[in-house]
């Protein structure tokens, strides 16, 4: 006796075909796309980067969770020594705030490096911090750089860095806008900001 195959199993292969030939497709168009425009090929390799970078992000930080956190800290700004920062932790702060970080002056444009081996977790641009990027280290420390100037470019969310990794340039932006360029840099262990200057070393 002859089985009839079920409407799951025609259903099935009609989406196996589909996704097939989706697949044919885009390795046909990823073959002949470079002589077109190799541009648009590097562009659509960032993007798929970028997402993938995203999706795992989540993994990665529980993974990076389990390591004991950083006992050094390697100085963020470009040029800078530690002998050359004046201490600003606890210093008072409008509406009756405290500054929960260390101020590093130095022209505008000057790199800034992440200060630790991490990844990328916000990039944000509001009225208080301007321009910042936050990375979480080992231990899950997270590590606040603000006021920046500007972003390199393609720096993303996901990205992983090193100390060798730059992830923006000295400003004034968001309210520091009146102050002479720095960094704010900051440092939080489970959501409680912590004092990064004594953990700092030259770069």
């Amino acid at each position: 006796m002859q089985i009839k195959p079920s409407i799951h199993l025609l259903v099935l292969g009609v989406v196996w075909l589909l996704l097939l030939s989706f697949i044919l497709y885009g390795v046909v168009y990823a073959v002949n796309l470079p002589e077109k425009d190799p541009d648009k090929v590097l562009e659509i390799e960032q993007k798929i980067t970028e997402f993938f970078e995203k999706i795992t992000l989540p993994i990665k930080i529980a993974k990076l969770s389990t390591k004991e956190p950083d006992k050094e800290l390697v100085m963020p700004v470009y040029g800078l020594r530690v002998s050359d920062i004046g201490d600003t932790w606890g210093a008072p702060r409008g509406d009756g705030r405290v500054h929960e970080g260390q101020d590093f002056f130095s022209p505008r444009g000057t790199p800034v490096f992440s200060a630790t081996n991490g990844y990328v977790t916000r990039i944000t641009q509001d009225s208080l911090g301007g321009n910042s990027v936050y990375v979480t280290g080992a231990g899950g420390v997270r590590y606040y750089y603000t006021h920046l100037d500007r972003f390199p470019d393609g720096l993303s969310v996901g990205e992983e860095v090193t100390t060798d990794t730059i992830i923006g340039f000295v400003g004034n932006t968001g309210n520091a806008e009146t102050t002479p360029y720095h960094l704010h840099f900051g440092m939080y262990v489970s959501r409680e900001a912590v004092d990064p200057l004594p953990l700092l070393k030259n770069r």
